[in-house]
């Protein structure tokens, strides 16, 4: 994939396109989770439904009340790394 600008827009809280997607993780009505060109990103919140998803583009278009984003540095804390 060639290297693709990392964006979030968000409308009114309930609509939200993010640019810069390599891969959805998994998906529920209470997370999204995904691996995009700045690391690691996990959406939290209600209602979570993806409406489309281009793995070309590396556009990811969702819909719900969003409660969180976090970016994950993928390192383990150090209960994860004792317990590997």
């Amino acid at each position: 994939m060639e290297n693709k600008k990392h964006s979030i827009t968000a409308e009114a809280r309930s609509r939200t396109l993010i640019t810069g997607v390599e891969k959805v993780i998994d998906s529920s009505p209470a997370e999204i989770n995904m691996t995009t060109t700045d690391g690691p990103l996990s959406v939290r919140g209600e209602g979570l439904h993806i409406k489309a998803f281009s793995a070309e583009s590396g556009e990811l278009t969702f819909e719900g009340r969003v409660d969180k984003m976090e970016y994950r540095s993928g390192k383990k804390n150090i209960l994860g790394r004792i317990f590997k």
